[in-house]
């Protein structure tokens, strides 16, 4: 079994990130090669210790917008918003702007979803 880190906020916060990258990747692996890292981080991340730098930005991120996204549709339609083209981000898919680190233009679609805007 796994040493676990002192559970702290961060820590609870980083295992919840991944769990919601699974939510989107379905794998660790998956996971790992978008926020571009080796899976043993992401394995790393789930049992609490944090990822820092850009890698960490977009682990926190994606799992910022998947709580948002929880909150409108069903787990299954999650991943398919995410990789799908999105009118209000230019038709770019929100995976590939939330890689690049905008989160706060992927949450603006995430409301425009919520609200029923259109673009």
């Amino acid at each position: 079994m796994p040493r676990r880190v002192r559970e702290t906020p961060a820590a609870m916060l980083s295992e919840a990130s991944v769990g919601a990258g699974e939510v989107v990747f379905g794998t660790r692996a998956g996971l790992a090669k978008w926020v571009g890292t080796h899976r043993s981080q992401i394995t790393r991340a789930a049992n609490g210790q944090e990822l820092g730098g850009e890698e960490g930005w977009r682990l926190s991120g994606l799992a910022a917008v998947v709580t948002a996204l929880l909150a409108l549709y069903e787990p299954e339609a999650v991943a398919g918003w995410l990789q799908g083209n999105n009118p209000h981000l230019g038709d770019r898919r929100p995976l590939d702007v939330l890689a690049r680190g905008d989160v706060a233009a992927v949450m603006a679609a995430v409301q425009a979803a919520r609200t029923g805007a259109y673009a």
